[in-house]
């Protein structure tokens, strides 16, 4: 089983069924997706509060307007998917982020 794993997981489409895997999810939780930008999304709620998820590959990183909206989003991914949440982001791209 490991085998089969590895050796799909080096498959060129594995990356096009990733990225349409949850770019569906996404949309269904109620993102959207930027025009200019497809690795960027947004979600807002009647109260104005927004959430902002930038998809790298398989990285996620996301800030927000409401600390109660981030925990929602982080506890619904959780259950969709196998992620580790690395809490606060430090370095991004080579850019320190305060």
């Amino acid at each position: 089983m490991y085998r089969l794993t590895k050796a799909l997981y080096g498959l060129k489409q594995t990356l096009r069924a990733w990225n349409k895997r949850i770019d569906s999810f996404l949309h269904a939780t109620g993102f959207k997706k930027c025009a200019s930008d497809h690795g960027l999304y947004v979600k807002t709620n009647d109260y104005g509060d927004f959430l902002i998820l930038c998809l790298c590959v398989d990285d996620v990183s996301f800030t927000e307007s409401n600390l109660k909206m981030i925990g929602d989003f982080k506890h619904i991914m959780m259950k969709e998917f196998e992620m580790t949440d690395l809490s606060l982001m430090s370095y991004f791209l080579g850019f320190e982020v305060i």
